[in-house]
């Protein structure tokens, strides 16, 4: 099998990918990185190895698939020039920024015969992978609950060193409504196995740095598909210790918490497992953890989560095994945070979250290889 050639555009975390690309290294291999800021693209280049590219078109023509890690703004745009040259993507986060982004995004992976696969790393941290396990077991019985928080103070990434303002200023500052959803629902989903089909959403009021549009707090609340409750926080200002993985879980059968300070510990209790009304470790189901998980990369961020994403997308494409966060899904996390900001301006009303099954974005008159409406 060739090794499969990948560019990575957006360098600065793009560089992110290079422990899970060295770790793979006899199966793929970062060959070019496009990125507009030269003296990112520089550093990147020569950590890698590898060619720096002005034009993203360039990037394109030297690959067969394309780590889309640039600004939120521009997943959708590059992703889709990608699939449309027949280039597989994996993204980061989140899919898009908008519902109409969503539509071009879901028609051109739809018209494409490529792989595409959205980057969500929080679903792949080894406490998550093992409740994940645990849940799809059964062991926690039905899910009727579960928590997200990502409390994770940024006002110092809203500027540049000149004070200009940075892309965060806008995308995910410069909106109310949970303008990055993805770290705290991604996991919840795949271990509810359901979608969002309702949010609503409020806020603290400003407080804190009160030239940015977003409230300090911004808090929703959704009803999945089953009638399951999630409630899930925002929190990109206020002045405290980073909260960036905090996750509960409760069902007829058990729960889950995950650790909200230093020295503790995510913690679970199973019914008829764990001792009477007491916490156990989560490590003390540790042997459930998927064996494809068990090896983390050396130097992989985010608890070494950030190398897992990448050999999944590696084997989607080379052994045609369907991608853990496929459109659908990669959608399903990020849809709920785009109509909270409608919520978020009608007073915290209940808003419907769309199906993207439904959708007819490029179904057409002859519908090809998905045809949800037929």
């Amino acid at each position: 099998m060739s090794k499969l050639k990948i560019g990575v555009s957006g360098a600065p975390r793009g560089a992110s990918f290079l422990a899970g690309m060295h770790a793979y290294g006899d199966r793929a291999q970062i060959v070019a990185v496009y990125e507009p800021d030269r003296r990112a693209r520089d550093e990147f280049a020569a950590e890698a190895g590898v060619p720096a590219l002005e034009h993203y078109d360039e990037l394109l023509e030297r690959v067969d698939a394309v780590i889309v890690a640039s600004p939120q703004h521009h997943h959708v745009p590059q992703a889709v020039a990608a699939l449309q040259r027949g280039v597989h993507v994996l993204s980061e986060v989140p899919a898009a920024v908008s519902l109409e982004q969503s539509r071009e995004l879901l028609a051109a992976a739809r018209a494409s015969d490529r792989v595409y696969m959205m980057a969500e790393n929080y679903c792949y941290s080894r406490p998550n992978l093992i409740v994940g396990a645990m849940a799809r077991a059964g062991m926690f019985g039905e899910l009727y609950f579960g928590e997200g928080e990502y409390l994770h103070e940024m006002k110092g990434w809203h500027t540049d060193s000149t004070g200009a303002p940075t892309w965060r200023h806008f995308w995910q500052v410069g909106r109310s409504g949970n303008t990055y959803p993805t770290h705290s629902l991604g996991p919840l989903l795949q271990w509810f196995d359901d979608r969002v089909v309702a949010v609503s959403c409020v806020g603290s009021g400003r407080h804190t740095d009160v030239e940015h549009e977003i409230d300090d707090t911004v808090v929703f609340s959704a009803r999945t598909s089953r009638q399951a409750l999630v409630r899930i926080r925002l929190d990109l200002l206020s002045n405290r210790p980073h909260l960036m993985d905090y996750y509960s879980l409760q069902g007829t059968e058990g729960a889950y918490e995950a650790p909200r300070a230093t020295g503790q510990e995510p913690r679970v209790y199973v019914l008829g497992k764990s001792p009477s009304e007491r916490w156990q470790s989560l490590d003390e189901y540790g042997d459930l953890l998927p064996s494809r998980y068990l090896e983390v990369a050396e130097g992989a961020g985010h608890w070494g989560a950030d190398s897992f994403p990448v050999r999944d997308f590696i084997d989607a494409v080379q052994e045609g095994t369907p991608p853990p966060i496929d459109i659908y899904s990669a959608l399903d996390m990020t849809l709920p945070g785009l109509v909270s900001e409608a919520s978020f301006y009608q007073a915290g009303a209940w808003v419907a979250v769309p199906n993207p099954r439904l959708w007819d974005a490029g179904v057409g008159t002859e519908p090809g290889r998905e045809a949800p409406l037929a």
